[in-house]
């Protein structure tokens, strides 16, 4: 989409969890980390987990939008499930995402608040790669819940309980900052047609898009 108003702007997307992207910004294989993990101790979004692997360099951290996060369950949700604990007291199987994730990050935070053991959880240990793999585990059945958006819920004809809603951030080294490529994908993110694609998607809230939370 960034390449409607700058026709030579060329964004190469390379899909990978939080923690993965951040790393992969400091060894400088990315410009542009994208994030949404929560941080419980301090309250917030993004900025301690950014601190630390980060380890001193400087960076700027954007707001790209909130979104709803919860359990995916199947259409109707049959089993009647409302919490992660419902879902381990009905015998319910989860499918997961691998460490580093924002979702796995949140059904671990979500156990721990409900005082439910990992080990309880069945399928705790069945682990996928994104969001899309696992809609299709609990639309075919393989799972009868997983953590993800509701946008992804939709998209896939699921239900969806939401549990929190997450900041999803841009990470951007300040070395990278100026750099031309940067600054015209930064500057569509003000654009109607940008923030009208989010609303098609539902459960996404753009009214923070581009509003920097944080130099680092």
């Amino acid at each position: 989409m960034s390449q409607r108003w700058h026709p030579q702007l060329r964004v190469q997307y390379n899909f990978a969890n939080s923690m993965a992207a951040l790393h992969s910004l400091c060894r400088g294989e990315a410009h542009i980390a994208g994030m949404h993990l929560y941080h419980p101790e301090t309250g917030e979004y993004n900025i301690p987990f950014v601190r630390d692997v980060l380890s001193g360099r400087e960076a700027v951290v954007i707001t790209l939008g909130f979104w709803e996060e919860g359990l995916m369950v199947q259409s109707g949700n049959p089993m009647g499930i409302r919490t992660v604990a419902d879902l381990v007291q009905a015998g319910g199987v989860i499918v997961n995402r691998e460490p580093g994730s924002g979702s796995r990050l949140l059904l671990e935070q979500t156990l721990q608040q409900e005082q439910v053991p990992f080990h309880a959880v069945q399928g705790f240990d069945c682990i996928v790669q994104s969001h899309q793999d696992v809609a299709q585990a609990v639309a075919l059945g393989a799972a009868d819940a997983g953590i993800s958006t509701a946008s992804v819920a939709t998209t896939f004809g699921l239900g969806f309980i939401p549990l929190h809603q997450s900041r999803y951030d841009l990470v951007i080294l300040k070395e990278y900052l100026e750099e031309a490529p940067v600054q015209q994908l930064l500057s569509t993110l003000g654009h109607r047609l940008v923030h009208s694609q989010f609303e098609v998607l539902g459960g996404y809230d753009t009214s923070k898009i581009g509003e920097v939370v944080a130099t680092i």
